[in-house]
C-alpha cells in the first residue's frame, strides 16, 4: 500500500523491523518482518528484514539493534545485493559492545519441530485457539544462521523466493514429465 499507492515515488530501500525475536531457519517462512522485505523484493525495492534476538521477553535488548543497526545497513548498502534477493539480519541478545562481526550465514533448518494448539476462552466466554511452535535442538549444518547468532555475531542471510528442493526435483524429473 505504501510503496504502490501512498508514496509519490518508489523508495530506494525498505527496512522491515526491527522485529522482537530472531527470524532464523524455517521461522522466516512465518515471519511478517521477512514477509515485508520479500514484498519489497517483489516490487524491485532493495530490502532488509531486521530482528533483535531475546532471551527474556520483558527485557529485549533494543539498544543493541539501535546502536549497531545504522552501520550494518550502511555497510550492506555499500556492498550491494541482487534485486531478486532480500537480506535477513539478526542481532544477538548481547550488549552492543559484546557483539561479534557482521557474519554471512546460510538459512539452517531452524529449531521448529512442530505445532501446538491450545484451546482457550476469551473474556467474553468465546472459545479460540492459540497456535505456537514446538522448538528443540536440530542439526543446523555448516554456516547456519543459528550457529552464527549463538556465537554472538550479527547474522546476514540472503533470501529469495525459490525454495525448490533440487534433490527431490532431480529424482521426480526421472519419473514425471516436464
Amino acid at each position: 500500500m505504501g510503496a504502490c499507492h501512498l508514496m509519490p515515488e518508489t523508495p530506494q530501500l525498505l527496512l522491515s523491523g526491527v522485529n522482537r525475536g530472531a527470524n532464523l531457519g524455517l521461522e522466516t517462512v512465518f515471519s511478517g518482518t521477512v514477509g515485508g522485505a520479500m514484498t519489497a523484493m517483489l516490487l524491485g525495492i532493495p530490502s532488509i528484514a531486521l530482528s533483535q534476538a531475546w532471551t527474556d521477553r520483558a527485557n529485549v535488548r533494543w539498544d543493541t539493534a539501535g546502536a549497531l543497526g545504522a552501520e550494518v545497513v550502511r555497510r550492506l548498502l555499500t556492498i550491494g545485493w541482487n534485486t531478486a534477493t532480500c537480506l535477513n539480519v539478526n542481532f544477538p541478545d548481547l550488549p552492543s559492545e559484546d557483539v561479534g562481526p557482521l557474519t554471512l550465514a546460510r538459512q539452517g533448518p531452524g529449531l521448529i519441530q512442530g505445532l501446538q494448539v491450545e484451546t482457550r476462552t476469551d473474556p467474553r466466554g468465546l472459545t479460540y485457539h492459540w497456535i505456537s511452535f514446538l522448538r528443540g535442538p536440530r542439526d543446523q549444518g555448516p554456516e547456519s544462521d543459528i550457529a552464527a547468532l549463538q556465537a554472538g555475531n550479527i547474522v546476514v542471510t540472503p533470501l529469495r523466493y525459490d525454495r525448490t528442493d533440487e534433490e527431490a526435483y532431480a529424482m521426480l524429473a526421472k519419473l514425471l514429465p516436464r
